[in-house]
């Protein structure tokens, strides 16, 4: 019976203590309840930005064999018409150049390429997520057509692909050396506008490697050299872009 009395008394104590913290939460509920979801908001985006910062950043290496030429990407991309016509870009206005454009990304230094590469590669990934654009051939393509952003259609007007003004742009046009070009409020902008293109003129390629997609925009006359897929082709492997494709 003692016993009894002994539990009883404990358990009344205990009911006792816990009435205030009772009444406490009943009382301010709803503020403890925003005060949990605020805690757990900050848990979850400081988990995700330590995530972030786990990531290792691209980084692009010259290769020391180049890969295997063109192959059986020439027949499919030969497959295509061309729809947008020729198009040209101008020259780079670099103090001491005096060579051909063929040879003008040759004049910029290799650690002003890769700064490029380096600084666009994100961007041309959530292009291929969204467009199905290799990033590879996104990022050698602005590469040779800004000659590593030092053009002045890069560096004035925001345009990394030299992409013309016609009757398909309703945008602002800048000319340069004779030739009407897009201007653009960001070099994001001048990204988008490029896979657009891309998608909307090579939608047949969906799927084809770079080798195939460099192939197909010479054909199209995307730029005033013969040699243009094997310029992208040899950025392409030069610096392995195309490891970033997969």
């Amino acid at each position: 019976m003692w016993l009894i009395d002994v539990q009883t008394d404990v358990a009344m104590k205990k009911t006792t203590a816990l009435r205030p913290i009772v009444g406490f939460v009943k009382d301010n509920w709803f503020k403890l309840s925003i005060t949990t979801l605020m805690l757990l908001a900050w848990y979850r985006k400081d988990l995700s930005l330590q995530v972030r910062m786990a990531e290792p950043p691209f980084q692009f290496e010259k290769a020391e064999k180049p890969k295997e030429k063109i192959t059986e990407a020439e027949p499919l991309a030969a497959g295509l018409p061309p729809k947008m016509g020729r198009m040209e870009a101008p020259g780079i206005n670099l103090p001491g150049f005096t060579g051909k454009r063929r040879t003008e990304l040759s004049s910029i230094d290799e650690a002003t390429q890769h700064a490029y590469l380096t600084r666009f590669a994100k961007v041309a990934r959530e292009e291929q997520k969204r467009y199905g654009i290799p990033a590879s051939i996104i990022l050698a393509v602005s590469l040779h057509q800004s000659a590593a952003g030092k053009r002045d259609l890069a560096l004035n007007v925001h345009n990394h692909f030299a992409m013309p003004c016609n009757a398909n742009w309703n945008g602002a046009c800048r000319e340069f050396q004779g030739h009407t070009y897009r201007k653009y409020d960001s070099a994001w902008a001048s990204f988008r506008d490029f896979s657009l293109f891309a998608k909307e003129n090579f939608a047949r390629l969906q799927g084809a490697d770079y080798q195939a997609w460099a192939l197909a925009l010479e054909g199209d006359g995307f730029a005033e050299t013969d040699d243009f897929a094997k310029e992208i082709i040899a950025i392409i492997e030069g610096f392995r872009l195309d490891s970033i494709d997969k």
